[in-house]
């Protein structure tokens, strides 16, 4: 039988998360980059276009989602990091 210590399960947690924390920012640098513009600026420029651009559109949904995603990844990287979890039995 293998045991493990909390501290050992958080760690491999808190190496997923830290990956996935990596994919949300990549996604989110690939369209800072792609539109050469911050997500608020993006959404406002969106708003006020004069013609309906739904890729565009598309892009601002799914960066919303990452950087909601991304908020929420840190969030639970805290909690791992100050050992505030439990481990189901």
């Amino acid at each position: 039988m293998l045991t493990l210590t909390k501290k050992q399960i958080g760690n491999w947690v808190l190496l997923d998360y830290l990956a996935q924390k990596q994919q949300f920012q990549e996604k989110i640098t690939f369209l800072e980059n792609k539109y050469n513009s911050g997500l608020e600026a993006f959404e406002i420029e969106i708003e006020n276009a004069d013609s309906e651009d739904f890729k565009a559109w598309e892009d601002l949904i799914e960066w919303k989602a990452y950087t909601q995603f991304l908020s929420e990844i840190d969030s639970k990287i805290a909690d791992i990091r100050n050992g505030d979890f439990q481990m189901a039995g």
